[in-house]
């Protein structure tokens, strides 16, 4: 039996897969990289519409399965390996279209994201809930999710399958996310790092309100000042704030704030990443849907 946390729903029909593949941006001059190659369906249809397809497959049996099926393509390689240990493409162009295990979505995403040569497109295929996460504003209140994501990335539902169209079926709504690399990013990758570990940190704060929260980053004549410059509310909790005033917000702090203010926020990041895989190991299913998976 297949471990729980590496289970999948595969998509049972071909026509919906290729309609998908050939409506997306991959073209016959790409490299696509596809993770959790399951049954090779995705793969095969890739393989049409590609130059070349990296497909993953961490379960034994079925890269096995996957490699007798699909050994007369020359386009496609199936690796054998776990994708957090994959290196990634680090001059050449790639994208990703996958079905991904849905307990691994934020992992995934993040992994994706954080690369330092980024894919130019990302299709996965995940629980809507889940998608909402990466859009923020209009759809729903920022998170860190989105705030990270939407630094390099804009995210689209691509489409909304039904139940039906998977084996076995799934208990909830899923879609296909679409994270297209932006032209130009909000940040440059010299700054995401502190963007992450400030943004995380004020997210982190359990005082009434962000003023509150960020009292030892800012001072209280500092925050009234840059508030007022970008209509943030007084009472205003982290949530609250579009990613527009999150990046003025946070340009003021690396510009206006002095040093040892600037050091409260430091490794803010890899602590919660730390106290998010301790509570994995605990037991994922029992971790509080709060602000830290959010």
């Amino acid at each position: 039996m297949r471990k729980i946390g590496h289970s999948q729903n595969f998509i049972k029909n071909p026509q919906v897969l290729e309609s998908l593949v050939r409506g997306s941006s991959i073209s016959k001059n790409d490299l696509v990289i596809e993770i959790g190659a399951g049954d090779g369906e995705i793969t095969k249809i890739l393989s049409k519409y590609s130059k070349e397809v990296i497909a993953i497959e961490k379960d034994k049996k079925l890269y096995k399965k996957l490699f007798n099926d699909l050994k007369n393509k020359s386009n496609v390689k199936i690796l054998n390996t776990d994708i957090f240990k994959l290196h990634f493409p680090t001059s050449k162009s790639y994208k990703v279209f996958s079905n991904i295990p849905f307990n691994y979505t934020a992992d995934i995403v993040r992994l994706l994201t954080e690369q330092q040569n980024l894919s130019e497109d990302i299709y996965l295929f995940v629980q809507k809930q889940a998608a909402l996460n990466y859009f923020g504003r209009p759809k729903t209140k920022e998170s860190l999710k989105s705030l990270f994501t939407k630094l390099h990335f804009k995210a689209f539902i691509v489409h909304q399958f039904k139940r039906g169209d998977f084996r076995p079926v799934p208990k909830v709504d899923i879609v296909l996310l679409r994270l297209k690399k932006l032209s130009q990013p909000l940040l440059s990758k010299t700054k995401t790092a502190n963007w992450k570990d400030f943004v995380v940190y004020a997210f982190s704060q359990t005082k009434p309100s962000l003023k509150e929260g960020l009292g030892r980053i800012f001072t209280a004549k500092q925050f009234d000042k840059i508030s007022k410059d970008l209509k943030i509310k007084p009472k205003s909790k982290p949530k609250d704030l579009s990613l527009k005033q999150w990046l003025g917000l946070y340009n003021f702090f690396d510009t206006d704030v002095d040093k040892n203010r600037k050091n409260f926020v430091n490794n803010s990041y890899h602590q919660l990443l730390r106290q998010q895989k301790s509570l994995k190991k605990i037991h994922r299913t029992r971790i509080d849907k709060d602000w830290r998976e959010k």
